[in-house]
């Protein structure tokens, strides 16, 4: 069973829907097709640069979330009255906790707040909050629903003094933006000195991982892998690391994530995709997940802090390159 989002994606964009780019790391326009999703929505990886990103890309994906309020309410209203959680918070609470360790006061930034999942976490907490988020609706319910500084904005039309950030976090969201080295280029300049940025984004390497065993099994019909309608950008720690030194940063820490168990409630009862479901009704990939996660940080130590196929997500935390 489905049920009715909130946002506006679509299962399926033809090529009217589309548009190609240059590859969002060094320009190149060279490139080795890895797969088709949804239509005409490409995953390729740049012969140059190895960088994996999403082309041809789905025009204004941002959009996809500039949905009904009142959709979006329905989807997630069990959250928002403070009567369920939501699938993300453990790793949300991880993630707050290492940031709480390295910065525990200060001016915090969010970029991509969304509807302020992670950052109502952020709440009694000794940091002075904002966020940014370009969706009208979603910006309008964290700051209704959960009473938290949110401006509905693109970071560079945003209009944050330069030097003013002691954190700044991109939660699940570095993927999703069109024009990364931009974005990097605009916090740069919003970073104090000695400021620290946080940035979580799936691993490249395991959804290459995934694909590859969902061809050789017959289990890639239908399969949104690299989730590529709102994914646009697939980094793995290379790359990821690359593109912060060209753009005036230093890596301070590499991380694994912890796995995201995601519900899986829609199948049975056509909605609750966004509430925590119990274990048993998702055995196989609830302890595929966590397996895979724990091999991979016993490979991480065993190789000198290098994030290999296994790990699910990529943590990385970066500081000002004055030098740069």
């Amino acid at each position: 069973m489905d049920y009715e989002k909130g946002g506006t994606q679509k299962q399926y964009y033809g090529e009217d829907e589309v548009i190609t780019r240059d590859c969002p790391s060094c320009s190149a326009k060279e490139t080795i097709e890895i797969c088709k999703e949804r239509g005409a929505v490409g995953v390729v990886r740049c012969r140059k640069c190895s960088l994996i990103y999403t082309n041809p890309i789905v025009k204004d994906p941002e959009k996809n979330y500039w949905g009904d309020e009142q959709k979006y309410y329905e989807e997630t209203r069990l959250i928002v009255e403070g009567k369920a959680g939501c699938h993300r918070d453990p790793n949300y609470i991880a993630d707050l906790k290492l940031i709480e360790k390295l910065k525990p006061e200060g001016n915090f930034l969010d970029i991509g707040t969304s509807m302020g999942f992670f950052l109502r976490h952020t709440r009694g907490k000794k940091w002075n909050v904002f966020g940014v988020e370009p969706s009208p609706v979603l910006s309008k319910m964290a700051c209704k629903h959960f009473g938290l500084n949110v401006k509905n904005a693109y970071l560079e039309n945003a209009g944050f003094e330069d030097n003013f950030f002691d954190v700044v976090t991109m939660t699940d969201v570095f993927e999703h933006i069109p024009e990364p080295k931009k974005m990097l280029s605009g916090i740069r300049k919003i970073l104090k000195k000695d400021g620290i940025l946080f940035i979580k984004v799936p691993n490249g390497k395991y959804n290459l991982l995934k694909f590859w065993i969902a061809k050789n099994t017959g289990g890639l019909k239908n399969n949104d892998i690299f989730d590529s309608y709102e994914h646009l950008t697939h980094y793995t720690q290379k790359t990821l690391m690359k593109m912060l030194a060209d753009c005036g940063f230093t890596l301070s820490k590499a991380l694994i994530g912890k796995p995201i168990q995601l519900p899986v409630w829609h199948k049975y009862v056509g909605h609750f995709y966004v509430y925590p479901s119990p274990w048993m009704l998702d055995m196989k990939n609830h302890a595929l997940r966590n397996l895979f996660y724990y091999i991979s940080k016993g490979e991480f130590a065993l190789r000198s802090g290098n994030i290999g196929n296994l790990a699910p997500n990529i943590i990385v935390i970066a500081k000002r390159n004055d030098n740069h």
